[in-house]
């Protein structure tokens, strides 16, 4: 197992969640000439086919099979 600590550029703010509001807090923090960096853990979700209005409802895919929590 490597060890070895990668150091990162320093960052003014670190956004943990690129949801909605991490989103509008990302980007009024950088329009202000801070240095910020988000991230979002897990893959890429699409709105259209995620979040369906159809599907929101659909407690078998969600809670049930647990289709949007990551799993490691």
């Amino acid at each position: 197992m490597n060890t070895e600590i990668k150091k990162l550029p320093k960052k003014d703010i670190v956004i943990v969640g690129l949801g909605w509001a991490g989103s509008i807090m990302t980007i009024e923090l950088a329009k202000t000439g801070l240095d910020v960096i988000a991230f979002e853990r897990g893959p890429w979700r699409d709105t259209a086919d995620d979040f369906n209005v159809g599907y929101v409802q659909d407690e078998l895919r969600y809670v049930v099979q647990q289709e949007l929590m990551i799993m490691e």
